[in-house]
């Protein structure tokens, strides 16, 4: 058995920013969980009854309809109740109701990652050189980068922010709701880098985490920017406030909230910052195993292992903050969380092939058990169907 990590353990720097870039991939922010791995085989998609919680060993049971997908597929999903994109490398489709497709947008992308924020979707190809941005009509504007994707987010008004990693750095982009680009921001300090960005609901401001690597352990830092050059004259590169510095800490990835604070996780805390200000701090004594910003009105974080030196919570507890900071809610699943996935109505939490539904509440709306793998969970009509990505 290995030996127990001191207290006085210190992350490396490359440690630090390797969990910087794993907390990205988890994020929230709106990201609809994927993956591009299924194999070979046919995918289906499965809208199910949610009031079924076991189908004795019949696969077909409580299924209310297939959609069939291309043999190797990934795909990925948002949802508007009835209503859903789907999307895979190849394109996106929108469906006003299962069987009932309004649109198709065709395209060519490697690793395709959907955000939804309000009534908007986007399409970016991280790694890649583009991003799409639609509503229920259809596509409204498309973003071709001469660098690659590295993190973007929506606002609810359809406003993009986005980080592109070019050859000589990496540049910060806000494009409005009709696909102009609004502002560009280079990013030219040597051993600083941007990790993740986003756009207040307002459309007057932005963010932008990073993480200074320039002292013998790194510093997490947020910066906030002005959008508008009417709003930015009297401000040097339109920086108008930094947020406390986060010695030896990552602030892995960023979201403003309904009421306007930027909320902030890093691997010691969950922070909200109005502008300069820190308004309030949620202390981790566990390591965070999965973060959801999906809800504009709490942050959602699934916990692992206790934090070296730190009683921690229970391995598998699920706990909701609320735009204040405040632990609202929380869940025990009592076994090693596999699968989180955020919606209006709840959340879906897989443990192996067993998917539970939850509402914001930590109260149980039904189990669902899988009889074969699944890579999706997703509910739909106020968790009265479940589509199923198997």
């Amino acid at each position: 058995m290995e030996e127990q990590t001191p207290k006085k353990f210190h992350f490396t720097k490359q440690m630090k920013i390797g969990l910087a870039v794993v907390l990205v991939l988890c994020i929230g922010c709106g990201l609809v969980y994927l993956d591009t791995a299924y194999g070979s085989g046919k995918i289906r998609s499965l809208f199910v009854k949610s009031s079924v919680t076991q189908n004795a060993g019949n696969a077909s049971a409580g299924v209310l309809a297939e959609i069939p997908l291309d043999a190797g597929s990934s795909a990925s999903f948002a949802v508007f109740d009835e209503s859903f994109l789907l999307c895979t490398k190849d394109g996106a489709k929108y469906y006003n109701s299962v069987g009932d497709q309004k649109w198709n947008d065709t395209f060519n992308m490697t690793t395709p990652t959907v955000i939804q924020e309000g009534s908007f979707m986007a399409v970016g190809d991280l790694g890649g050189k583009n991003v799409r941005v639609y509503d229920e009509s259809g596509l409204l504007y498309n973003v071709q980068l001469e660098g690659n994707l590295s993190q973007f987010a929506l606002n609810q008004n359809g406003y993009l922010s986005l980080l592109e990693k070019k050859d000589s750095g990496y540049e910060v982009k806000i494009y409005n709701s009709k696909g102009t680009l609004l502002k560009g921001r280079v990013e030219e300090t040597a051993g600083v880098y941007p990790i993740s960005t986003d756009v207040s609901d307002d459309n007057k401001s932005f963010a932008v985490s990073y993480v200074d690597t320039t002292d013998v352990y790194p510093i997490g830092r947020v910066l906030f920017f002005y959008v508008n050059p009417e709003d930015s004259e009297n401000y040097t590169d339109s920086l108008y406030a930094s947020a406390a510095d986060k010695a030896d800490e990552i602030i892995g990835t960023i979201s403003y909230r309904s009421n306007g604070v930027l909320a902030a996780v890093s691997d010691k805390g969950v922070y909200g910052f109005k502008d300069s200000e820190e308004v309030w701090s949620y202390y981790l004594t566990n390591v965070v195993d999965y973060v959801s910003f999906q809800q504009k009105d709490r942050v959602v974080l699934t916990l692992g292992d206790a934090l070296p030196g730190e009683e921690g919570k229970e391995e598998g507890t699920v706990c909701w903050l609320s735009s204040n900071g405040a632990e609202e809610a929380s869940y025990v699943s009592g076994k090693d969380i596999t699968y989180l996935s955020v919606w209006k109505d709840g959340i879906v939490l897989g443990t192996d092939h067993t998917y539970t539904g939850i509402r914001h509440t930590g109260r149980e709306a039904w189990v669902y058990q899988a009889t074969q793998d699944v890579t999706d969970v997703i509910p739909m009509e106020s968790f009265s169907h479940v589509l199923v990505v198997g």
